[in-house]
């Protein structure tokens, strides 16, 4: 029931649409040229520009000649009788029907009712039936029409019996679309190519602030459309888009084109301007323009971009380049000598040629660059159902007037449209061998599936349609050139080459585009990034240097990228640099310094031991410990050795090692020196009773063994759970990379130097108690200086080295070893090597006895202390006499005992 009812409904539209639209109509009034023939083609060219509008539905009178769309009908009937003198089809003829379209649809929709028409009838009517599927109409196939527009509006009307059409330059994409236009083909590109190849050139110079101007047609709006959504896919801006009316009063169009004209003078930065649409819409564009001296790139669709009306406009030269598109074409020599001997039929009299001989004699005296203006103006003075021709005409068959208004590109087209349907007729008429099936009552859907099937060369040209109907050949790109005073523009400079979708310049002339900039803002460089501006346009922005360790490559950049960890850029950076790695070289001066005064200072260690290993037996040696000097001695020497690990590029092997050499050495050299003032204190300053009690209880070798031991197990600690390691910092520096030791637990380092402190501390105290001891031997005088200089050095180091970062940091920690060491080397072993060199006469047991002395008489106030000491000594030393020669000395004591006479006199 659905069905039936859908059914009904739809053959009823049929019927009703049918009859309003599809009337009787006689043409007898057509401005058309006509030859009979077997099979019939029909022709839509525009012959004339425009109509002239009537208030009645009467025939339109045209006016505005166009002599190009004459050289279009002669190139239609052409080929036709190219084919007609050849073997293509034997037995067959082809005629023609050509009408003038006007350039306006509704003439043309006149022209296609009577190809609509029953074949071989009387009155031109259209039969209304519902299925045309053995329909027969008057023509099997049309060519035409020229322009887009105008082909939509023929092929709904073409589409009732699906008779062919193939357009030479109807190139609107929606053509392309075969569930509306199944009839519809086409010996050219579908505009999208076109489109396509327009925005590789602007994409191609670098322009992305980009005008665009179309007339309200079919044609240029869907053509506008493709260029404006294919460019802004690749961030290309459109600064303005502007539609002249097609089809208002001429008063309401200039108005517009006026408007338009001030905006691409006031835009001064849209220097690119790209244009579709109708040739009389550039023309008065272009004559105003023409005052102003303006430089602009006008990229011509195919429309206009070789009409020759606008090169003869004065001032054409001011408005800037212009770059256009136009199709492919093939060979026309022969074309081109017909044209210039062009015949005169007067059997089958062209009354479009008619016409254009009567325009040739009222143009007789005008200039050739104003003869084209001059026909198409007079054109409405000529009947054009007259016949006659003058002798005076006849004298311009032969001159070159209609051979420079042929267009390549579209002539081709019309050639390859004649050549295709005829190559589909061979087959569809199975000719073969000289022969064809002479049945001509076949359908044109029949012949259109014939065409589609098409794939012939033709001339070195690959004829053959594509799924939708277009004919793939591809764009030649000219370049308008004034020369010898006049603006011409058959100068190819590149082609499109559809299947490759590639730019192939041919002639290095377009590179001179290279010099215009069309861009809203300057191109950002590398090394900066776009901002976006108040404008909505992402083509309008304001530049920003990439910021530090950032960096941007390519111009116009969109982010900034950051470089990796080892490398650094400055702000405005278009790349980055590697970091170079930098730690205390062994060549800084710095370094030679410190390792200068640490070389010396092993130096002065060995002559010292050379000096006391020659003088180990006199008083000064005894005096300073014995064999405890040797150790301090070694103990400074490691010091001063663990200075070279902290110099040189760091690894996890010296960061070890360097902390704990040092820790451990001077841990033992201010154990050595806590031993001796120990010692010292317990010779002079305890009473006799506790004295002897404490000298059992003393032993050197277990107080240096036990403070340097318990040293030992702190670092072993250290460096077993979180010992000093190399550390490579990347981020803490902008262009270089730090190579340190990190201490690893800096809890431990601060009580491993503690340690040290503590140790100092308490032989800083032994010392200062002891320090008015016998001058010339006195070693905790000397040893408090020591400690203080450590002090002294320790505590700036802390504040120092806290504050202290990169490559001089270890430097710091190697100051505060130096003055350290240097202070118990200089403190400790100076003065006893002065008195062994300089001074040998107080380093006698007699000087050493009377130092005793001298110091005894000054204290008077601890002689009982002095007297029971020496009853002491008298009971250890009875089997030795009174004399002046001393006991032996206590070693590593630092206080010789006293002779028996000096403790008598006590």
């Amino acid at each position: 029931m659905l069905r039936s009812m859908i059914l009904y409904v739809f053959l009823t539209w049929c019927a009703l649409s049918i009859n309003l639209l599809f009337a009787c109509e006689i043409l007898d009034d057509f401005d058309n040229t006509g030859a009979p023939g077997d099979i019939i083609i029909g022709g839509l060219i525009p012959v004339h520009g425009t109509i002239v509008s009537l208030k009645k539905p009467e025939s339109q009178p045209c006016a505005g000649y166009d002599v190009r769309g004459l050289v279009k009908v002669i190139a239609l009937i052409h080929s036709i009788e190219m084919v007609n003198n050849s073997t293509l089809l034997p037995g067959i003829k082809l005629g023609y029907e050509i009408y003038d379209t006007c350039t306006e649809p509704t003439k043309a929709l006149k022209a296609t009712l009577r190809f609509l028409s029953i074949f071989n009838s009387t009155d031109n009517c259209v039969k209304v039936q519902c299925n045309y599927t053995d329909y027969q109409p008057a023509v099997k196939a049309v060519i035409g029409a020229g322009t887009s527009e105008v082909s939509i509006a023929v092929a709904r009307l073409l589409n009732i019996q699906l008779i062919p059409q193939i357009s030479y330059s109807a190139s609107a994409k929606i053509l392309s679309d075969k569930a509306r236009f199944p009839a519809f083909l086409r010996t050219i590109p579908s505009d999208d190519y076109q489109t396509k190849a327009m925005v590789k050139v602007v994409q191609r110079f670098q322009w992305n602030w980009v005008g665009t101007i179309a007339s309200d047609d079919e044609y240029s709006r869907s053509g506008i459309d493709n260029f404006i959504a294919q460019a802004e896919s690749l961030g290309i801006c459109i600064a303005f888009q502007e539609v002249i009316p097609f089809y208002s009063s001429i008063q309401v169009t200039n108005s517009r084109i006026n408007e338009i004209a001030n905006i691409v003078i006031n835009r001064t930065k849209v220097n690119v301007i790209v244009i579709f649409g109708k040739s009389t819409h550039v023309i008065e564009l272009f004559k105003i323009l023409g005052t102003h001296n303006i430089s602009k790139v006008w990229i011509a669709s195919d429309s206009w971009s070789t009409n020759s009306n606008i090169t003869r406009l004065e001032g054409i030269e001011n408005i800037g380049d212009i770059v256009g598109f136009t199709f492919k074409s093939g060979s026309l020599s022969k074309f081109q000598n017909y044209l210039k001997k062009l015949p005169v039929n007067l059997k089958n009299v062209n009354t479009f040629l008619n016409k254009y001989y009567r325009l040739r004699v009222l143009c007789a005296n005008v200039e050739n660059d104003e003869l084209e203006t001059c026909i198409s103006n007079y054109s409405h003075h000529v009947d054009a159902n007259s016949y006659y021709v003058s002798n005076k005409a006849m004298q311009y068959q032969e001159d070159n007037f209609l051979v420079n208004n042929i267009e390549p590109g579209v002539i081709s087209s019309i050639q390859w449209s004649v050549t295709a349907l005829v190559h589909a007729l061979r087959n569809l008429l199975k000719c073969n061998e000289g022969t064809c099936w002479k049945t001509f009552d076949f359908a044109p859907w029949k012949l259109l599936e014939e065409l589609k099937k098409v794939n012939v060369t033709d001339d070195g040209t690959k004829i053959q349609f594509d799924p939708s109907g277009n004919f793939i050949s591809g764009y030649d790109i000219v370049m308008w050139k004034r020369i010898n005073g006049k603006m011409e523009f058959n100068h190819t400079v590149a082609e499109y080459d559809i299947q490759e979708d590639k730019i192939k310049v041919t002639n290095s002339r377009l590179n001179h585009l290279e010099e215009i900039t069309s861009n809203c803002s300057i191109h950002c460089q590398p090394g900066q990034i776009k901002l976006s501006s108040e404008d909505h346009h992402t083509c309008c922005y304001n530049c920003a240097n990439c910021s530090l360790h950032t960096y941007s490559k390519t111009i116009d950049a969109l982010q900034c990228y950051p470089c990796f960890a080892d490398e650094w850029a400055p702000p405005g950076s278009a790349s980055c640099h590697k970091k170079s790695i930098i730690f205390l070289y062994w060549s800084n001066g710095f370094s030679i310094v410190l390792l200068t005064l640490s070389a010396f200072g092993i130096v002065l260690i060995i002559i010292i031991s050379v000096i006391f290993m020659k003088n180990v037996n006199t008083p000064v040696v005894k005096s300073s410990g014995g064999t405890m000097s040797f150790i301090m001695l070694i103990s400074l020497l490691l010091s001063f050795l663990s200075v070279g690990l902290f110099i040189g590029k760091p690894n996890n092997t010296t960061c070890k090692i360097r902390q704990c050499l040092f820790g451990i050495s001077f841990t033992l050299a201010v154990s050595c020196a806590l031993a001796k003032s120990l010692k010292i204190l317990l010779a002079f300053n305890f009473n006799p009773v506790n004295q002897n009690h404490l000298k059992n209880l003393y032993n050197y070798g277990f107080i240096t063994s036990f403070c340097t031991g318990l040293q030992a197990v702190i670092c072993t600690l250290w460096l077993v759970f979180n010992g000093p390691k190399a550390l490579t910092d990347v981020s803490r520096l902008q262009r270089e990379i730090l190579v340190e030791c990190s201490e690893g637990s800096y809890v431990a380092f601060a009580v491993m130097l503690g340690y040290i402190a503590f140790l100092a501390l308490i032989c800083f105290t032994f010392a200062f108690k002891g320090r008015k001891l016998p001058e010339n031997y006195n070693e905790a005088k000397f040893i408090t200086f020591s400690m203080l200089i450590y002090f002294i050095s320790w505590i700036t180091f802390v504040p120092v080295y806290v504050t202290t970062h990169g490559k001089y940091l270890p430097a710091v920690e190697v100051v505060a070893i130096l003055s350290s060491t240097y202070g118990i080397l200089c403190c400790q072993f100076f003065t006893k090597c002065y008195i062994i060199l300089f001074k040998k006469d107080c380093n006698t047991t007699t000087s050493f006895l009377k130092n005793l002395y001298d110091y005894s008489m000054k204290s008077t106030n601890i002689i009982t202390n002095h007297s029971a000491r020496c009853k002491s000594i008298k009971k250890n030393n009875s089997q030795n006499s009174l004399n002046v020669t001393p006991i032996s000395s206590v070693q590593n004591n630092g206080i010789t005992n006293v002779s028996r006479k000096r403790c008598s006199s006590w």
